[in-house]
């Protein structure tokens, strides 16, 4: 029984060190968000610290600082979320290996979603 205890211990220490260590590193870099015209430049800043600027589309020109939270979903996919000035709440998965971004805005009561491109500028 102590045997099997070890192994479950030295196991989870392993799968945690394996997970950490092949998570994509996004802090400090810029990314290319793209939904149809519109581009957005995103650049996470801290774990928790971004800002953004659309580059092109509608919203040319506007740009704003988050507070964003993060969780891994895997070693190619993070989940982050936050909250915009405007009140829109913006929830998304960046799946790194297929370079696409899922997207989620809620407006007051009104979710709406869509999907992206995304890659690194730096």
């Amino acid at each position: 029984m102590k045997y099997f205890a070890s192994l479950l211990v030295l196991a989870s220490i392993i799968l945690a060190g394996c997970s950490d260590s092949e998570s994509v590193t996004y802090i400090g870099k810029t990314l290319e968000y793209q939904y149809g015209e519109s581009i957005y430049h995103v650049t996470f800043d801290s774990d928790s610290e971004m800002h953004w600027e659309a580059v092109a589309g509608d919203e040319t020109g506007a740009k704003e600082f988050e507070t964003y939270k993060a969780e891994w979903i895997d070693s190619q996919k993070l989940f982050i979320t936050w909250g915009e000035a405007n009140g829109i709440g913006v929830s998304q998965i960046l799946d790194f290996e297929n370079g696409i971004v899922y997207n989620h805005l809620l407006r007051d009561r009104d979710v709406s979603i869509g999907m992206g491109e995304i890659r690194f500028l730096d």
